[in-house]
C-alpha cells in the first residue's frame, strides 16, 4: 500500500474529513494532492499527521512496507530509515537493534548504519562512552565528500550526529552550514528541512554551553526559514529556544505543552529546561 493510500484509509477509518485530519499541519490543497498520489510527503510531516491523529507509527509502516520492492536496496533503505525514525521517537531500543541487524546486511548504507547506531547511542545515553573510531568514521564521511554541505544525505548525518562532538568541533561544522546557507529561502524543501534541523540541534548545544553569541548565528538563519505548514514544528522550536535564552521559562513551557498536544510528547521531553 502506498503512503498516500494508507493515509487516506486511516483518515476514513477514524471518520475525519481531510481538513479535520490535517489540522494546521499542512495546507488542504497540498494534502489533497498527497492523497491523490500526485505530491510526495516528507517523513516529518507524515509523523506529525500520524501522531496528532493517534495513529500508531509502527503499524502504519507495516501497512506500507509490502508495496515496496525489497529487492531494490534504495527503496528498502528508505523504508528502514522511516522505521528507524519511528523506533527512535517511540524510545524503542529493542526495535532499533533489530533494524540495525537488517541494515548491517545492506551493501551501500553507510549513512543509515551510522544514523541507526547514533539513535541507539542517544536512547541508551552512551554519548560519553563513544568509541573514538566511530566518531572518526562520521568525520570521514564529511571529509571524503566534495561540497558535503550540499548533500541531503550528509546534512542528515550531521543533524543526527551533532551531540557526539564537542562544542568547538560542531561549531566548525555548523559554521560551514551558516556560510553556505545565508538565505535558506532559496533552497528546495528537503534542504530547508535538513538545515533547519541542524540549526535547532545547534541551539540545543549552544544552550547547554551557555553561548548566546554562537546561538545567534542559528537564529539568523532560522529567521529566514519559510513559514509554511510543512515546517511549522520548527517555528515552535525557534520560539522555544528564544524564550530559553531570554530565561522566559513560563513561555517555554507553554511551547512544550503545545508540542505535546500534537502528539510530540517525546520531542517535548527531550528539550532542555
Amino acid at each position: 500500500m502506498k503512503i498516500s493510500e494508507a493515509l487516506r484509509n486511516y483518515r476514513q477509518e477514524i471518520g475525519l474529513s481531510q481538513k479535520e485530519f490535517i489540522g494546521d499541519i499542512i495546507s488542504a490543497a497540498q494534502y489533497s494532492r498527497i492523497e491523490k498520489g500526485t505530491q510526495e510527503i516528507n517523513l516529518s510531516t507524515t509523523l506529525l499527521l500520524l501522531t496528532s491523529n493517534h495513529i500508531n507509527v509502527s503499524d502504519f509502516i507495516i501497512k506500507i512496507l509490502p508495496d515496496y520492492n525489497n529487492d531494490d536496496e534504495g527503496n528498502l533503505q528508505t523504508i528502514l530509515s522511516q522505521q528507524v525514525m519511528a523506533a527512535y521517537y517511540d524510545n524503542n531500543i529493542d526495535e532499533l537493534k533489530k533494524l540495525l541487524n537488517k541494515i548491517n546486511k545492506l551493501h551501500d548504507a553507510t549513512d543509515l548504519k551510522l544514523r541507526t547506531n547514533l539513535a541507539l547511542i542517544y536512547l541508551e545515553k552512551k554519548e560519553n562512552q563513544l568509541d573514538p573510531k566511530f566518531k572518526k568514521q562520521i568525520i570521514n564521511e564529511f571529509i571524503k565528500r566534495d561540497n558535503w554541505t550540499e548533500s541531503p544525505t550528509t546534512l542528515h548525518l550531521l543533524e543526527q550526529s551533532m551531540l557526539v562532538f564537542d562544542f568547538d568541533q560542531i561549531s566548525l561544522l555548523t559554521n560551514s552550514i551558516f556560510k553556505r546557507y545565508q538565505d535558506i529561502r532559496d533552497q528546495d524543501f528537503l534542504t530547508q528541512d535538513r538545515v533547519a534541523g541542524i540549526c535547532i540541534n545547534y541551539l540545543y548545544i549552544c544552550y547547554q554551553n551557555k553561548n548566546k553569541s554562537a546561538a545567534q548565528k542559528a537564529f539568523n538563519l532560522l529567521d529566514k526559514l519559510p513559514k509554511i505548514p510543512e515546517l511549522f514544528t520548527y517555528q515552535f522550536l525557534i520560539k522555544y529556544y528564544k524564550y530559553l535564552f531570554k530565561s522566559d521559562f513560563n513561555q517555554a513551557e507553554e511551547i512544550k505543552n503545545i508540542l505535546a498536544t500534537y502528539g510530540l510528547t517525546n520531542l517535548a521531553q527531550r528539550l532542555p529546561n
